[in-house]
C-alpha cells in the first residue's frame, strides 16, 4: 500500500502499533510494505473521519473518493501494491511498517515527483489504457521508493540492504540470481567471492539470513512458482532450475513449497 500526501501545511502521521506519530510535509510519499492501518491528520487534536478502506482487488478499477470537509485541504493519493510471492523476498523482510519519503528527498530523486504527478492524472482521467498505465507507473513508484530508502541506509550492517552493499555476497547473490540452474558449490561461490569457504559462508548467512545453497534452493523455488504459471512443460522447468531430472526437481518443489508442483500449477491455472 503507498500513499502520497499532498496538504497545505502537511500533518501527522500515526501507524498501528507505533506510540509516536510523525510529522509529515507537504509533497510526503508514505508505503507501507505490510498494509498497516494507519491516519493522516493536520493536527494531532483533529477528529478523524475514515475516506476509504484501501483492499487490493485485481478485478476492481482505480477509483476516485472525494471527500470534503471543513479541515485543512489535503490530496490524497492511495493505492495497492499484489506481490504473489512476499515471502520469497528476503528484501521485503527487512523493510519498516512505513517507508516516509520528505518531498524534499524526493525530488532530488530522478524522475520521482514526475511518477506521481503521472499517477494523479491518470487517475483523475477517462482515457484509452489508463489501467494498464495506473499499473506500470505504481510498479515504477515502487521501486523508486526502495530505491531511495535503500540509499539512505548507508549504516546498515546487516540485512538485506546490507548484503547489496557487500561487494562478495553482492557477487554472489548475482551469480545465484543469474545462474540458478548451476550446481553451485559453497567453495565456487566462496572463490567467485574472493574469500575463504568459512569466511564466506559466515558472511553470507549473517547478511542474507540463510546459508548460500538453502537461498539456492529458495531462490529456485521462486523461480519454479512462476514458471509453473506458464506453458513450459515441467521437465523443462526442471532442466532450467539446474535437477538432474523431473522426479528430483519434483521431490524439491513438494519439500520446499508443501505441495506437488503439479498440484500447484493447477491451483494457479
Amino acid at each position: 500500500m503507498f500513499t502520497a500526501a499532498a496538504s497545505v501545511a502537511g500533518g501527522y502521521l500515526s501507524v498501528e502499533g507505533d506510540p509516536t506519530p510523525q510529522r509529515i510535509e507537504d509533497g510526503a510519499i508514505l508505503l507501507f510494505p505490510y498494509g498497516h492501518a494507519h491516519s493522516i491528520c493536520d493536527e494531532l487534536t483533529s477528529p478523524l473521519t475514515k475516506i476509504v478502506h484501501v483492499g487490493y482487488d485485481a478485478q476492481r478499477e482505480y477509483q476516485v473518493f472525494p471527500c470534503e470537509g471543513e479541515g485543512s485541504k489535503m490530496v490524497v493519493l492511495c493505492g495497492a501494491f499484489h506481490l504473489e510471492h512476499p515471502g520469497d523476498s528476503p528484501l521485503l523482510h527487512g523493510l519498516p511498517k512505513v517507508i516516509h519519503i520528505p518531498a524534499e528527498q524526493g525530488r532530488l530523486a530522478q524522475g520521482f515527483a514526475d511518477l506521481v504527478h503521472f499517477i494523479a492524472r491518470e487517475s483523475a482521467e477517462h482515457l484509452a489504457g489508463r489501467e494498464v498505465m495506473l499499473r506500470r507507473l505504481t510498479e515504477l513508484l515502487f521501486i523508486q521508493v526502495i530505491r531511495v530508502w535503500i540509499d539512505r541506509q548507508t549504516q546498515a550492517t546487516d540485512g538485506w540492504v546490507a548484503a547489496l552493499r557487500d561487494q562478495p555476497v553482492s557477487t554472489a547473490l548475482g551469480l545465484i540470481h543469474q545462474y540458478p540452474e548451476r550446481s553451485w558449490t559453497v567453495e565456487e561461490l566462496a572463490m567467485a567471492a574472493a574469500l575463504s569457504r568459512s569466511s564466506f559462508s559466515a558472511r553470507f548467512t549473517r547478511l542474507v539470513g540463510e546459508p548460500p545453497i538453502k537461498y539456492l534452493t529458495r531462490w529456485r523455488m521462486y523461480k519454479a512458482t512462476r514458471l509453473l504459471k506458464s506453458d513450459v512443460e515441467m521437465e523443462k522447468i526442471a532442466e532450467l532450475l539446474g535437477y538432474e531430472s523431473e522426479v528430483a526437481f519434483r521431490k524439491a518443489f513438494k519439500r520446499e513449497v508443501g505441495i506437488p508442483p503439479a498440484r500447484y500449477r493447477k491451483l494457479r491455472s
